[in-house]
């Protein structure tokens, strides 16, 4: 007889959920500053004084990002002195990075 009789199997988890949550909602930040930026365009003043929502807008993303970044490499240490999985915050935080260096690669081949 088999010993697994009784147990249920171990549940597959899906992609989504390998990702990590919290990596999902740093994607779900980042993707809502542009909307930010742009309502606080079109609310403030015109002319030569434009442009303070965009500045706002990146301000916040630049704030946001470099605390997810510690934060993430912190537990990523963590991770690796205590022999715990580190999946989730290796790419939390390669993230950052990654978008970073994706932004600059775009900008490069739609200025040009």
């Amino acid at each position: 007889m088999s010993d697994t009789i009784g147990q249920a199997a171990p549940a597959k988890v899906s992609w989504w959920r390998r990702f990590g949550r919290r990596n999902w909602l740093y994607l779900a930040f980042v993707a809502l500053l542009v909307p930010f930026g742009m309502a606080l365009e079109a609310s403030g003043p015109g002319g030569p004084d434009r442009g303070g929502g965009v500045a706002a807008a990146l301000m916040l993303g630049g704030i946001g990002t470099a605390l997810f970044f510690v934060v993430n490499a912190v537990l990523l240490i963590i991770a690796l002195v205590k022999n715990r999985p580190a999946g989730k915050p290796a790419i939390a935080c390669a993230l950052p990075i990654a978008i970073i260096l994706g932004m600059l690669l775009l900008e490069q081949l739609t200025v040009s």
